[in-house]
């Protein structure tokens, strides 16, 4: 690839990273393509190379930054670590919501909600929403109208896992 490439999915032929600096206080991060390409996605943003430079906002305010492809950073142990953080938690919160729909009638205090909680409890800022699930997951007895389907809804009231960061 000559130059800078046209959008964020060129940067598959290469097996790049990108790497973003802030103009304005010279910060650094490097983030991985497929988990920014999933998220520009995921919120209907734009992909092309002109938009990312100002899609990124720095800790000190600015939105311009440059963008850099770090060719063959798949094996990056940082980029590694944080993909698979990233599935690990989606793939607890999966279950998580599963146990939510399920809650209503039948017991879902059950080891996989268990282990999700747990791998959960380094990502969330206030403990007592994943406390309050599994409560709520392990009551007896169980109610039709006494479920943990506020983690889905986002209601205030029940078990919502909505702070992790």
């Amino acid at each position: 690839m000559v130059g800078n490439p046209k959008n964020l999915s060129d940067l598959r032929r290469i097996e790049a990273a990108l790497r973003v600096t802030c103009a304005r206080c010279g910060r650094t991060g490097l983030y991985d393509r497929e988990t920014l390409l999933a998220d520009r996605m995921t919120h209907q943003l734009p992909t092309d190379w002109e938009s990312m430079k100002t899609g990124f906002q720095c800790e000190c305010g600015a939105r311009d930054s440059h963008l850099l492809p770090v060719p063959f950073a798949d094996n990056v142990p940082e980029l590694r670590r944080r993909r698979n953080e990233n599935v690990l938690i989606n793939l607890a919160l999966q279950i998580l919501r599963d146990a939510a729909y399920r809650s209503s009638s039948q017991a879902v205090g059950t080891v996989e909600v268990r282990l999700a909680l747990r791998v959960l409890s380094p990502f969330v800022r206030d403990q007592n929403t994943l406390i309050e699930f599994w409560r709520s997951a392990t009551e007896e007895p169980r109610h039709p109208w006494t479920s943990c389907t506020a983690l889905t809804t986002g209601s205030s009231s029940g078990c919502s896992i909505g702070a992790i960061r």
